[in-house]
């Protein structure tokens, strides 16, 4: 992209990049609030439940504060380019959905913790936009979808779990991938599936490498859905109708 190009994206979606910065911003604590909220009200204790990003213990790193207010703004003005429709009603469903997905992210790479609070609305949400016809299919292909995924998944979690005696993959990320499934499908949640496995891998082998892993600390896969998602989502909404 050249300059004069970039130039133009900037202006053309100033306001997205303002208001998805400002959202970014209050994404960090609310990455440890809602966890923590969760955590009290099952009585849970908080040193429990600690991932890579060491669990709600540990102070808010401050480079975090920095890159999820930039990789934010630049989600909502993507999305606000792709946008079927350039106006604030068709927009929206797009970057809540990725300023969502972001709040994920950062919640199980910190507790291995995907709060129903989170991933329930957010599949409400892809109901509600398919309802509106803000995604490719409709309402009822929206539900089904989600119940294969769910079904599909969740068997294919039960045979590996008594194969091999350990849980392949956790509730939360089972109901993420199901909330997906509202906005793009089926097919659109088996290729997330697949390079957010690809990723998972990579991310787990170069982390251990060169950062270290500690040994009460458990790897999330969400944050792998979140990157191989949001990926997904741009390079489906770049695609004209």
């Amino acid at each position: 992209m050249s300059h004069s190009c970039m130039f133009r994206f900037l202006w053309a979606h100033w306001p997205w990049w303002l208001a998805g910065a400002w959202v970014g911003l209050w994404l960090v604590p609310l990455a440890r609030i809602i966890p923590r909220k969760v955590l009290q009200c099952c009585k849970a204790p908080l040193h429990a439940w600690q991932g890579p990003g060491g669990g709600l213990e540990q102070p808010i790193p401050l480079v975090r504060r920095l890159w999820v207010p930039v990789v934010n703004a630049s989600l909502w003005a993507c999305a606000a380019d792709t946008a079927s429709h350039p106006t604030f009603w068709a927009t929206l469903p797009g970057v809540s959905l990725a300023s969502t997905l972001v709040l994920l992210a950062l919640i199980d790479w910190d507790t291995t913790l995907l709060p129903d609070w989170v991933v329930l609305p957010l599949g409400v949400a892809g109901l509600v936009s398919s309802y509106a016809g803000f995604t490719p299919h409709s309402l009822l292909v929206s539900v089904v979808s989600a119940a294969v995924v769910l079904g599909l998944m969740g068997g294919l979690a039960l045979v590996f779990q008594r194969i091999k005696g350990e849980s392949g993959i956790g509730g939360g990320d089972l109901k993420l991938l199901a909330a997906l499934a509202t906005w793009w499908g089926v097919v659109g949640v088996l290729y997330v599936v697949l390079w957010a496995s690809l990723l998972t891998v990579v991310w787990y082998v170069v982390w251990r490498r060169f950062k270290g892993l500690n040994s009460q600390a458990e790897w999330p896969f969400g944050p792998a859905i979140v990157v191989a998602a949001l990926v997904w989502g741009l390079q489906a909404a770049s695609i004209p109708p």
